[in-house]
C-alpha cells in the first residue's frame, strides 16, 4: 500500500495553535502597554510644560519683587500657592448655598492676592501675577489627576480606565497648551479673549460725555454718564490688572445706592463657540451672559427679577483656547462690531430720559477705563 506524503506535521500544527491562543490572551496586555506608553509620554510632556511655566512665573516674580525678598522665599511662596486647595461648601441643605460659595470665592481671591502682595508692591503686577499663579495651579492639578489615574490603571491593570484616559489625551493636551499660553499672557498683562466684555464696556464709555466713576465696590468700576439724552450705568472689572471684579455687588450698588431704575440690564461676555461656528460671531439673547460657578449670575438674576428689569445679552463666540490667551484680531473686530450693536440696541429700545445698565463680563487684564473727568 502506498501513502503519499503531504508534508503535514501535527506538532507544528499544535504549536501554531498554542501560539495563536497565547496571542489572543496577550492581546489585551499588549494594548494596555501601548496605551500606558501614550499616557506616560503625555505626562512627560506635561511635566516639561509645567516646569517651564513655573520658571516663567518665578522669573516674573523676581523682576517685580521687593528688594528685601530673597529667592528661597519666592520659591516657597510659589510652591505653597500651586498646591493651594479650595474646599467647596456642603450642599446637604441647599438653602443659602450661594452666599457660602461667594464667601469662599472672595476669600480665595483675597488670599491669593495677599500672598503675592507680601513680595510684590505694584498693585497691577499683584493681580496679573496672582492670576498667572492660579493658571499654574490649574496645570499642576491636571498633572496630578492624570498621574493618579495612570498609576491606578497600571497598578490594578484597569484596562478600560487607561483606554478612557488615552481617549482624553488630545483634549487634555489642547487644554494644557492653552493654560501654558495663558500664564504668559497674564505675566505680560495683555488683553485676552475673555477681555472682550470689559473692552465693549470701555468702548461704550468712550462714547459718553463726562463719565462719573464710583469705586465703592472692590476691584469693580461703576460709571454713569449721559448718552444722547439717556442715562447709562456701565459696570466692569477695574483693570488693567487681571480681575473679574464683583459684578453682582456693583449691580446691587446701582439699584440701592444710586437709586437707578434701568429699563434693561445688558450683559456682554465671551462664549464658547461650537465647531461649526466661527470665532468672532456675535449672538444676542435673553438672560445673563456670564460663566463661572454661577454665584454672581444668580445674584444678578435675582436683582433683575426683584425689580422687574428685562435681561438682554450679547455673546462673542470663541474657542476656549482663544478665551484664555492673547486677544486675536478676529475677536478684536468682533468687539468693535458688538460695541456698535450695543449702542444700536440702546438707541432703539431706550428712550431719552430712561436709563440702561450695561455689564462688561470677563477678565479685564490689559483693559482699564477711559480717563475720569469728573
Amino acid at each position: 500500500m502506498y501513502i503519499q506524503a503531504t508534508g503535514y506535521d501535527p506538532m507544528w500544527y499544535l504549536l501554531s495553535l498554542l501560539i495563536w491562543f497565547a496571542l489572543i490572551f496577550m492581546l489585551q496586555d499588549l494594548q494596555m502597554w501601548r496605551y500606558l506608553s501614550q499616557v506616560s509620554g503625555f505626562l512627560s510632556y506635561l511635566g516639561q510644560l509645567l516646569n517651564a511655566a513655573s520658571a516663567n512665573v518665578l522669573s516674573a516674580l523676581e523682576k517685580a519683587k521687593r528688594r528685601d525678598v530673597a529667592k528661597p522665599e519666592l520659591e516657597a511662596t510659589l510652591k505653597k500657592m500651586v498646591d493651594f486647595a479650595v474646599i467647596e461648601p456642603t450642599a446637604l441643605d441647599p438653602n443659602g448655598i450661594v452666599p457660602k460659595y461667594k464667601h469662599i470665592l472672595n476669600t480665595y481671591v483675597e488670599t491669593y492676592e495677599h500672598e503675592i502682595r507680601r513680595i510684590v508692591d505694584d498693585g497691577i503686577a499683584v493681580k496679573n501675577l496672582a492670576t498667572a499663579v492660579e493658571a499654574l495651579r490649574y496645570m499642576n492639578f491636571i498633572y496630578k489627576v492624570v498621574d493618579h489615574y495612570y498609576k491606578t490603571a497600571k497598578k490594578y491593570k484597569a484596562f478600560y480606565l487607561v483606554i478612557q484616559l488615552t481617549m482624553l489625551l488630545p483634549l487634555l493636551k489642547e487644554l494644557t497648551d492653552t493654560v501654558n499660553e495663558a500664564v504668559n499672557s497674564f505675566i505680560k498683562g495683555v488683553p485676552i479673549g475673555d477681555s472682550a466684555g470689559p473692552l465693549v464696556a470701555y468702548n461704550v464709555l468712550s462714547q459718553c460725555q463726562v463719565p462719573t466713576y464710583h469705586s465703592a465696590v472692590k476691584d469693580t468700576v461703576v460709571a454713569e454718564c449721559d448718552y444722547q439724552g439717556k442715562r447709562l450705568y456701565v459696570i466692569k472689572a477695574e483693570g488693567p490688572g487681571s480681575t473679574v471684579g464683583r459684578l453682582d455687588e456693583a449691580v446691587e450698588y446701582v439699584f440701592n445706592k444710586l437709586n437707578a431704575k434701568p429699563k434693561y440690564i445688558v450683559t456682554v461676555d465671551a462664549a464658547l463657540r461650537l465647531e461649526g461656528e466661527k470665532t468672532g460671531e456675535v449672538a444676542e439673547g435673553i438672560g445673563v451672559a456670564m460663566g463661572g460657578v454661577g454665584v454672581e449670575k444668580f445674584n444678578i438674576e435675582s436683582y433683575a427679577a426683584k425689580y422687574g428689569v428685562p435681561l438682554y445679552a450679547f455673546l462673542i463666540k470663541m474657542r476656549q483656547a482663544e478665551a484664555l490667551t492673547t486677544m486675536t484680531s478676529d475677536i478684536y473686530t468682533a468687539v468693535q462690531n458688538t460695541t456698535k450693536r450695543v449702542l444700536e440696541f440702546i438707541n432703539t429700545n431706550v428712550q431719552p430720559g430712561e436709563s440702561v445698565l450695561l455689564i462688561g463680563v470677563g477678565n479685564t487684564v490689559g483693559v482699564a477705563q477711559p480717563h475720569a473727568t469728573a
